[in-house]
């Protein structure tokens, strides 16, 4: 048993050291940025465009959708005030009525929403793809080996990135190189 505990302890100390020695004789690479995606699509043109069509649109739709909430509304009401006055027939139908309007605006924004993010899909996914393509070559063409994005700093984030320093920010020269490739 002390021997099976000594080999296995000898394994663990070569694995080690040959990790330490991969880790020293690897060549010493360049630098790292941080990025900060929400700020690029926050400050870009050509984003500040696409969501302001994305944005027109969900007012079209938010205006459209108002009169069937308006009517919803005033149903329900309807039958919450003068339900107890009707007859249990007249009440059932008001009802059944009322849930049949209601599924059918359950309905419409669902299709709202699917309509949205296709709308979405097709004017923010080349962006994306774009934005993808440029810190890639950003990267590589300034000779970067780590850019991590830096929405949010702190324990809140999700991409584990917990403190950079400003000057590691490299997201003004993204967005005008983003800018400058997809001008109309």
């Amino acid at each position: 048993m002390k021997m099976k505990f000594l080999r296995g302890l000898f394994f663990v100390c070569v694995a080690l050291c040959a990790s330490s020695l991969v880790a020293l004789a690897a060549p010493e690479k360049g630098k790292i940025a941080t990025i900060s995606i929400q700020k690029i699509l926050g400050s870009s043109k050509v984003a500040l465009d696409a969501q302001k069509i994305l944005q027109a649109e969900v007012g079209k739709y938010q205006a459209k959708f108002k009169a069937d909430e308006d009517a919803l509304t005033a149903m329900k009401n309807d039958i919450e005030k003068k339900g107890s006055a009707w007859s249990d027939e007249v009440r059932a139908e008001k009802e059944r009525e009322y849930q049949k309007r209601l599924r059918d605006y359950g309905v419409k924004t669902e299709d709202a929403k699917l309509e949205m993010q296709q709308l979405e899909k097709r004017h923010m996914e080349p962006i994306l793809k774009q934005l993808h393509n440029i810190i890639a070559e950003f990267g590589k063409k300034n000779g970067y080996s780590l850019i991590f994005e830096n929405t949010m700093k702190g324990l809140s984030n999700r991409t584990g990135l917990l403190y950079a320093d400003d000057s590691f920010d490299i997201s003004d020269q993204i967005q005008k190189e983003l800018d400058s490739r997809l001008k109309k």
